[in-house]
Protein backbone atom coordinates (compact mmCIF):
# COMPACT_ATOMS: atom_id res chain seq x y z
CA UNK A 1 0.00 0.00 0.00
CA UNK A 2 3.04 2.52 0.11
CA UNK A 3 3.79 2.15 -3.30
CA UNK A 4 -0.26 2.91 -4.19
CA UNK A 5 -0.42 6.03 -1.81
CA UNK A 6 3.28 6.86 -3.74
CA UNK A 7 1.73 6.75 -6.78
CA UNK A 8 -1.24 8.28 -6.36
CA UNK A 9 0.35 11.35 -4.89
CA UNK A 10 2.31 11.01 -7.86
CA UNK A 11 0.27 11.29 -10.42
CA UNK A 12 -2.60 12.46 -9.49
CA UNK A 13 -0.98 14.91 -6.65
CA UNK A 14 -3.41 13.79 -4.25
CA UNK A 15 -2.34 12.50 -0.59
CA UNK A 16 -4.73 9.24 0.43
CA UNK A 17 -4.83 7.36 3.71
CA UNK A 18 -5.32 3.74 3.33
CA UNK A 19 -7.13 1.50 5.97
CA UNK A 20 -8.04 -2.01 6.57
CA UNK A 21 -11.69 -2.34 5.74
CA UNK A 22 -13.48 -2.20 9.16
CA UNK A 23 -14.40 -5.65 10.98
CA UNK A 24 -18.12 -4.48 11.13
CA UNK A 25 -17.95 -4.13 7.10
CA UNK A 26 -15.33 -7.25 6.80
CA UNK A 27 -18.27 -9.92 8.31
CA UNK A 28 -20.83 -8.76 5.65
CA UNK A 29 -18.45 -10.24 3.08
CA UNK A 30 -18.94 -14.56 1.75
CA UNK A 31 -15.58 -16.04 3.48
CA UNK A 32 -14.41 -16.57 0.27
CA UNK A 33 -13.61 -13.00 -0.52
CA UNK A 34 -12.03 -12.30 2.70
CA UNK A 35 -9.57 -15.41 2.03
CA UNK A 36 -9.17 -14.02 -2.12
CA UNK A 37 -8.35 -10.42 -1.17
CA UNK A 38 -6.61 -8.02 1.50
CA UNK A 39 -9.12 -5.35 1.51
CA UNK A 40 -8.81 -1.46 2.08
CA UNK A 41 -11.20 1.60 1.73
CA UNK A 42 -9.67 4.76 1.60
CA UNK A 43 -10.75 8.34 -0.26
CA UNK A 44 -10.04 9.94 -3.07
CA UNK A 45 -11.36 13.55 -4.92
CA UNK A 46 -14.24 13.09 -1.65
CA UNK A 47 -15.08 9.77 -2.86
CA UNK A 48 -14.59 6.30 -0.64
CA UNK A 49 -13.21 3.48 -2.33
CA UNK A 50 -12.96 -0.10 -1.54
CA UNK A 51 -9.60 -1.43 -2.62
CA UNK A 52 -8.95 -4.97 -3.06
CA UNK A 53 -5.59 -6.64 -3.40
CA UNK A 54 -5.83 -10.49 -4.81
CA UNK A 55 -3.61 -12.70 -1.93
CA UNK A 56 -2.80 -14.93 -5.28
CA UNK A 57 -2.34 -12.28 -8.21
CA UNK A 58 -0.92 -14.94 -10.38
CA UNK A 59 -3.71 -17.10 -10.83
CA UNK A 60 -6.08 -14.51 -11.46
CA UNK A 61 -9.43 -14.72 -13.98
CA UNK A 62 -10.12 -11.90 -15.45
CA UNK A 63 -13.98 -13.02 -15.93
CA UNK A 64 -14.25 -14.32 -11.95
CA UNK A 65 -12.51 -10.97 -10.81
CA UNK A 66 -15.35 -9.03 -12.67
CA UNK A 67 -17.54 -10.94 -10.85
CA UNK A 68 -16.31 -10.90 -7.29
CA UNK A 69 -15.79 -7.06 -7.27
CA UNK A 70 -19.09 -6.45 -8.25
CA UNK A 71 -20.00 -8.84 -5.57
CA UNK A 72 -18.05 -6.55 -3.25
CA UNK A 73 -19.94 -3.31 -4.83
CA UNK A 74 -22.78 -4.76 -4.37
CA UNK A 75 -22.40 -5.30 -0.62
CA UNK A 76 -21.08 -2.60 0.48
CA UNK A 77 -22.21 -0.28 -1.91
CA UNK A 78 -18.96 1.65 -2.33
CA UNK A 79 -16.96 2.04 -5.63
CA UNK A 80 -14.06 -0.95 -5.88
CA UNK A 81 -10.52 -0.90 -7.44
CA UNK A 82 -8.46 -3.37 -7.84
CA UNK A 83 -5.07 -2.84 -6.92
CA UNK A 84 -2.37 -5.08 -8.67
CA UNK A 85 1.33 -5.32 -8.46
CA UNK A 86 1.62 -6.36 -12.11
CA UNK A 87 -0.39 -7.73 -14.86
CA UNK A 88 -0.01 -8.76 -18.49
CA UNK A 89 -0.74 -6.06 -21.28
CA UNK A 90 -3.69 -8.16 -22.97
CA UNK A 91 -5.34 -8.83 -19.58
CA UNK A 92 -5.10 -4.88 -18.99
CA UNK A 93 -6.73 -4.17 -21.97
CA UNK A 94 -9.08 -6.91 -20.78
CA UNK A 95 -9.87 -5.14 -17.66
CA UNK A 96 -10.56 -1.61 -19.60
CA UNK A 97 -12.75 -3.14 -22.09
CA UNK A 98 -14.73 -4.35 -19.03
CA UNK A 99 -14.04 -0.66 -17.26
CA UNK A 100 -13.18 -2.50 -14.43
CA UNK A 101 -11.23 0.08 -11.99
CA UNK A 102 -8.14 -1.00 -11.52
CA UNK A 103 -4.49 0.52 -10.16
CA UNK A 104 -0.94 -0.91 -10.98
CA UNK A 105 1.17 1.42 -9.10
CA UNK A 106 4.14 2.66 -11.28
CA UNK A 107 2.42 1.82 -14.68
CA UNK A 108 -1.08 2.13 -15.03
CA UNK A 109 -3.80 3.70 -13.08
CA UNK A 110 -7.33 3.58 -14.46
CA UNK A 111 -10.01 4.89 -12.58
CA UNK A 112 -13.39 4.89 -14.81
CA UNK A 113 -15.98 5.52 -12.56
CA UNK A 114 -13.81 8.38 -11.52
CA UNK A 115 -13.07 9.39 -14.99
CA UNK A 116 -9.69 9.07 -14.77
CA UNK A 117 -7.18 7.14 -17.07
CA UNK A 118 -3.47 7.67 -16.43
CA UNK A 119 -0.74 5.44 -18.51
CA UNK A 120 2.75 6.01 -16.69
CA UNK A 121 5.38 3.56 -18.79
CA UNK A 122 6.18 4.20 -21.73
CA UNK A 123 4.47 2.42 -24.55
CA UNK A 124 5.97 0.70 -27.34
CA UNK A 125 3.27 0.84 -30.12
CA UNK A 126 4.23 -0.97 -33.18
CA UNK A 127 4.63 1.49 -36.25
CA UNK A 128 1.82 0.74 -38.04
CA UNK A 129 0.74 2.67 -40.83
CA UNK A 130 -2.65 4.40 -40.73
CA UNK A 131 -3.79 1.47 -38.47
CA UNK A 132 -2.44 -1.50 -40.51
CA UNK A 133 -3.53 -5.17 -38.86
CA UNK A 134 -2.18 -8.67 -40.00
CA UNK A 135 -3.42 -9.30 -43.07
CA UNK A 136 -4.66 -13.38 -43.05
CA UNK A 137 -1.41 -14.84 -44.67
CA UNK A 138 0.74 -12.71 -41.88
CA UNK A 139 -1.27 -14.03 -39.00
CA UNK A 140 -0.88 -17.74 -40.59
CA UNK A 141 2.81 -17.30 -39.79
CA UNK A 142 2.46 -15.48 -36.87
CA UNK A 143 0.21 -17.92 -35.15
CA UNK A 144 2.51 -20.59 -37.16
CA UNK A 145 5.55 -19.53 -35.24
CA UNK A 146 3.72 -19.39 -31.74
CA UNK A 147 1.84 -22.41 -31.88
CA UNK A 148 5.06 -24.64 -33.11
CA UNK A 149 7.84 -22.21 -31.55
CA UNK A 150 10.29 -24.56 -33.22
CA UNK A 151 9.33 -27.90 -31.73
CA UNK A 152 7.91 -29.14 -35.24
CA UNK A 153 8.86 -27.43 -37.97
CA UNK A 154 10.47 -23.96 -37.30
CA UNK A 155 9.11 -21.72 -40.00
CA UNK A 156 12.60 -19.50 -38.95
CA UNK A 157 14.64 -22.08 -40.73
CA UNK A 158 12.92 -22.31 -43.88
CA UNK A 159 13.13 -20.19 -46.96
CA UNK A 160 10.10 -18.42 -47.98
CA UNK A 161 9.62 -20.86 -50.86
CA UNK A 162 9.61 -23.77 -47.90
CA UNK A 163 6.50 -21.51 -46.14
CA UNK A 164 4.17 -20.86 -49.43
CA UNK A 165 4.30 -24.60 -50.13
CA UNK A 166 3.43 -25.68 -46.42
CA UNK A 167 0.85 -23.40 -46.31
CA UNK A 168 -0.43 -23.78 -49.85
CA UNK A 169 -0.06 -20.24 -50.60
CA UNK A 170 1.39 -18.74 -53.80
CA UNK A 171 5.17 -17.03 -53.48
CA UNK A 172 3.62 -13.68 -54.00
CA UNK A 173 1.19 -14.05 -51.33
CA UNK A 174 4.04 -14.99 -48.67
CA UNK A 175 6.43 -12.29 -49.95
CA UNK A 176 3.20 -9.76 -49.18
CA UNK A 177 2.85 -11.29 -45.89
CA UNK A 178 6.24 -10.95 -44.94
CA UNK A 179 5.96 -7.26 -46.07
CA UNK A 180 3.16 -6.74 -43.51
CA UNK A 181 4.86 -8.14 -41.08
CA UNK A 182 8.09 -6.23 -41.40
CA UNK A 183 5.91 -3.00 -41.38
CA UNK A 184 4.58 -3.97 -38.33
CA UNK A 185 7.94 -4.52 -36.96
CA UNK A 186 7.25 -7.72 -36.27
CA UNK A 187 10.35 -9.88 -37.74
CA UNK A 188 13.78 -9.06 -39.96
CA UNK A 189 14.81 -10.57 -42.98
CA UNK A 190 17.91 -12.93 -42.59
CA UNK A 191 20.05 -14.98 -45.34
CA UNK A 192 21.12 -13.31 -48.84
CA UNK A 193 20.42 -15.89 -51.32
CA UNK A 194 17.31 -17.52 -49.94
CA UNK A 195 14.97 -15.55 -47.33
CA UNK A 196 14.59 -16.12 -44.14
CA UNK A 197 12.65 -14.46 -41.30
CA UNK A 198 13.79 -13.55 -38.09
CA UNK A 199 10.70 -12.87 -35.37
CA UNK A 200 11.88 -10.25 -32.92
CA UNK A 201 9.81 -11.37 -29.93
CA UNK A 202 9.29 -14.81 -28.02
CA UNK A 203 6.23 -16.11 -28.84
CA UNK A 204 4.31 -14.51 -25.30
CA UNK A 205 5.86 -11.35 -26.12
CA UNK A 206 5.03 -11.62 -29.97
CA UNK A 207 1.17 -12.51 -28.90
CA UNK A 208 1.08 -9.41 -26.21
CA UNK A 209 2.65 -7.08 -28.72
CA UNK A 210 -0.09 -7.66 -31.23
CA UNK A 211 -2.61 -7.92 -28.67
CA UNK A 212 -1.89 -4.63 -26.70
CA UNK A 213 -1.62 -2.72 -30.50
CA UNK A 214 -5.33 -4.76 -31.27
CA UNK A 215 -4.02 -5.47 -34.97
CA UNK A 216 -5.06 -8.97 -35.06
CA UNK A 217 -6.74 -10.27 -38.28
CA UNK A 218 -10.40 -11.55 -37.43
CA UNK A 219 -10.48 -14.71 -38.79
CA UNK A 220 -14.27 -14.92 -39.87
CA UNK A 221 -15.40 -13.96 -42.86
CA UNK A 222 -18.91 -14.72 -42.82
CA UNK A 223 -21.05 -17.20 -41.04
CA UNK A 224 -24.23 -19.30 -42.73
CA UNK A 225 -26.22 -21.82 -41.16
CA UNK A 226 -27.16 -25.06 -43.59
CA UNK A 227 -29.18 -28.42 -42.94
CA UNK A 228 -26.66 -30.56 -44.52
CA UNK A 229 -22.97 -30.80 -45.07
CA UNK A 230 -22.09 -31.16 -48.77
CA UNK A 231 -20.33 -34.94 -48.74
CA UNK A 232 -16.85 -34.84 -50.10
CA UNK A 233 -16.15 -31.32 -48.07
CA UNK A 234 -13.65 -30.93 -45.00
CA UNK A 235 -14.89 -29.17 -42.54
CA UNK A 236 -12.38 -28.26 -39.21
CA UNK A 237 -15.00 -27.99 -35.82
CA UNK A 238 -15.16 -24.09 -34.67
CA UNK A 239 -16.75 -21.34 -32.09
CA UNK A 240 -18.43 -23.56 -28.90
CA UNK A 241 -18.40 -26.79 -30.41
CA UNK A 242 -14.51 -26.60 -30.57
CA UNK A 243 -13.96 -25.26 -27.25
CA UNK A 244 -14.98 -28.60 -25.71
CA UNK A 245 -11.63 -30.16 -26.98
CA UNK A 246 -9.67 -27.31 -25.56
CA UNK A 247 -11.54 -26.58 -22.34
CA UNK A 248 -13.65 -27.87 -19.81
CA UNK A 249 -16.59 -26.50 -21.53
CA UNK A 250 -19.04 -29.23 -23.03
CA UNK A 251 -20.05 -29.47 -26.44
CA UNK A 252 -22.73 -26.78 -27.64
CA UNK A 253 -25.89 -27.70 -28.92
CA UNK A 254 -25.43 -25.41 -32.39
CA UNK A 255 -22.95 -27.49 -34.49
CA UNK A 256 -20.12 -25.03 -35.62
CA UNK A 257 -17.79 -25.58 -38.68
CA UNK A 258 -15.33 -23.97 -40.36
CA UNK A 259 -13.88 -24.01 -44.16
CA UNK A 260 -11.81 -21.50 -46.01
CA UNK A 261 -12.66 -18.73 -48.19
CA UNK A 262 -11.24 -20.99 -51.36
CA UNK A 263 -13.43 -24.07 -50.31
CA UNK A 264 -16.83 -22.01 -49.73
CA UNK A 265 -16.33 -20.02 -53.05
CA UNK A 266 -16.11 -23.73 -55.05
CA UNK A 267 -19.56 -24.57 -52.95
CA UNK A 268 -20.88 -21.56 -53.95
CA UNK A 269 -20.13 -21.66 -57.49
CA UNK A 270 -21.58 -24.85 -57.51
CA UNK A 271 -24.80 -24.00 -56.06
CA UNK A 272 -23.79 -27.16 -53.29
CA UNK A 273 -24.61 -25.03 -49.89
CA UNK A 274 -28.54 -26.60 -49.96
CA UNK A 275 -30.78 -23.91 -48.05
CA UNK A 276 -28.10 -21.68 -46.88
CA UNK A 277 -29.38 -18.83 -44.41
CA UNK A 278 -28.52 -16.08 -41.98
CA UNK A 279 -30.47 -17.39 -39.04
CA UNK A 280 -30.73 -21.44 -38.68
CA UNK A 281 -29.66 -24.85 -39.62
CA UNK A 282 -28.24 -27.97 -38.15
CA UNK A 283 -24.89 -26.55 -38.81
CA UNK A 284 -23.32 -23.21 -38.42
CA UNK A 285 -20.62 -22.69 -41.26
CA UNK A 286 -18.13 -20.16 -40.41
CA UNK A 287 -16.09 -19.20 -43.88
CA UNK A 288 -12.82 -18.25 -42.66
CA UNK A 289 -10.25 -15.96 -44.43
CA UNK A 290 -7.78 -18.25 -44.28
CA UNK A 291 -7.55 -22.67 -44.04
CA UNK A 292 -8.90 -23.65 -40.90
CA UNK A 293 -6.89 -26.89 -41.72
CA UNK A 294 -3.12 -25.09 -41.86
CA UNK A 295 -2.61 -24.26 -38.62
CA UNK A 296 -3.73 -27.37 -37.18
CA UNK A 297 -0.49 -29.07 -38.25
CA UNK A 298 1.77 -26.87 -36.37
CA UNK A 299 -0.40 -27.05 -32.53
CA UNK A 300 -0.07 -30.66 -33.11
CA UNK A 301 -4.43 -31.19 -32.18
CA UNK A 302 -6.91 -32.69 -33.14
CA UNK A 303 -6.54 -32.09 -36.98
CA UNK A 304 -10.81 -31.97 -37.10
CA UNK A 305 -10.63 -28.80 -34.85
CA UNK A 306 -9.33 -25.22 -35.48
CA UNK A 307 -6.34 -24.59 -34.07
CA UNK A 308 -6.68 -23.21 -30.41
CA UNK A 309 -5.04 -19.55 -31.05
CA UNK A 310 -7.55 -19.02 -34.06
CA UNK A 311 -9.93 -20.01 -31.97
CA UNK A 312 -9.72 -18.07 -29.26
CA UNK A 313 -9.34 -14.88 -32.07
CA UNK A 314 -13.22 -15.73 -33.17
CA UNK A 315 -14.58 -15.96 -29.26
CA UNK A 316 -12.21 -13.41 -27.56
CA UNK A 317 -14.93 -10.55 -27.57
CA UNK A 318 -17.55 -12.86 -26.75
CA UNK A 319 -19.37 -11.51 -23.46
CA UNK A 320 -19.98 -15.01 -22.03
CA UNK A 321 -18.46 -16.23 -18.50
CA UNK A 322 -18.47 -19.29 -19.55
CA UNK A 323 -16.67 -18.73 -22.77
CA UNK A 324 -14.15 -16.27 -21.14
CA UNK A 325 -13.04 -19.02 -18.46
CA UNK A 326 -12.86 -21.32 -21.31
CA UNK A 327 -10.48 -18.99 -23.57
CA UNK A 328 -7.92 -18.13 -20.22
CA UNK A 329 -7.39 -22.30 -20.19
CA UNK A 330 -6.63 -22.28 -23.87
CA UNK A 331 -3.87 -19.34 -23.32
CA UNK A 332 -2.63 -21.57 -20.36
CA UNK A 333 -2.05 -24.47 -22.26
CA UNK A 334 -1.32 -23.09 -25.49
CA UNK A 335 0.57 -19.30 -24.92
CA UNK A 336 2.11 -19.92 -21.76
CA UNK A 337 2.34 -23.75 -21.19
Amino acid sequence: MNNLRKYIKEVLDETVIVNRLPENELEKLPMYLGQMYQIYTTRLFDTELVLAHPVNPDTISIAQTEKQLGNLKTILNKKVVLILDHMVAYNRIRLIKKKVNFIIPGKQLFLPELLVDLKEEKRTNLPVMEKQNLTPSAQVIVLYYILGSGKHWDIEKKPFKDIAAKMNYSPMAISKAVDNLRALNLITIAGEKEKYIQFQYDKVELWEKIEENNIWNYPIFKRIYIDELPSGIKVWDCNTTALAEYSDMNRSRQDYVAIGRTAYNKLNRGNLLKNANPTEGNYCLEIWKYDPGILTDSAKTNELVVDPLSLYLTLKNNPDERIEMALEQIKEKFLYG
